[in-house]
C-alpha cells in the first residue's frame, strides 16, 4: 500500500505540468491593444474543450479574402451563458467583436457574436 502511494504521488507530480500547460492565459496569447471587428461568413465551429472556435472567412480592405479562428469560451460557459452548438452553422454572416493575437496571425478571442442578418446579439462575454 505504501508503495502504491508513493507511485501515485510520484505519477500525479509528473503529470501536473502537463495539464497546467493544456489552458493558458488569456494575456499570453492575445493582446487588449488589439482590438479587432470581423464580419464574415462561418466556415466551420469546434465545440470542444478546453474552448470552442468559430472558423470563418472575412474580407480586408482589399477585397481580399482572409481566414480566421476565433477562441470563445469553453464549452459549459456558452451553454450556461445560452449559447449552443447551433447557435451559429456555416454559410450564417456573422459580426465577433474581441481581441487579436500577440503573435499577428489571424487568430482572435471572441467578446461578443452578432448574427448580422438581424442584428440579434447571439453572445457576449461578461468578462474582459
Amino acid at each position: 500500500m505504501r508503495n502504491f502511494i508513493l507511485c501515485f504521488s510520484v505519477l500525479t507530480s509528473l503529470l501536473w505540468p502537463v495539464a497546467a500547460l493544456s489552458h493558458h492565459s488569456f494575456s499570453l496569447e492575445f493582446d487588449v491593444s488589439r482590438p479587432v471587428e470581423l464580419r464574415g461568413t462561418v466556415q466551420n465551429i469546434e465545440w470542444t474543450n478546453p474552448h470552442a472556435w468559430v472558423f470563418l472567412e472575412t474580407e480586408d480592405e482589399q477585397g481580399n479574402v482572409q481566414g480566421w479562428a476565433v477562441e470563445f469560451l469553453g464549452v459549459l460557459s456558452l451553454l450556461r451563458s445560452g449559447m449552443g452548438p447551433d447557435t451559429v452553422g456555416p454559410g450564417d454572416l456573422i459580426l465577433i467583436t474581441g481581441f487579436g493575437s500577440r503573435d499577428g496571425t489571424n487568430t482572435a478571442n471572441a467578446s461578443s457574436l452578432t448574427k448580422v442578418d438581424t442584428g440579434e446579439v447571439l453572445w457576449e462575454s461578461r468578462g474582459r
